[in-house]
């Protein structure tokens, strides 16, 4: 899994175990690491990431996810997006 997002998320998630969460702060730093990434990977990232980065929709895995987490109401809604993208409960 991979986590591109602004830096209250993909910290957020490097501290909750995923390791491959990176800030993205242009649409550059995003490219370099999609070029190094297989396009069955799965892919949570912002909003803002996925209009800023139209070449995520040539991988088959990517789940976006609000820019404020104060769009999700509670933990389970982000625990929600996750299992309906890959089909398991990821603990959060």
């Amino acid at each position: 899994m991979i986590v591109l997002g602004n830096a209250d998320f993909a910290v957020g998630m490097k501290l909750a175990g995923i390791r491959d969460s990176y800030i993205i702060k242009n649409r550059d730093d995003a490219l370099e690491i999609l070029r190094k990434s297989d396009k069955k990977e799965f892919i949570l990232a912002n909003f803002s990431i996925i209009r800023m980065v139209p070449e995520l929709s040539e991988f088959k895995n990517v789940v976006s996810i609000p820019d404020d987490a104060k769009e999700f109401l509670k933990s389970d809604d982000l625990q929600g997006i996750i299992k309906s993208a890959v089909g398991i409960e990821v603990n959060i």
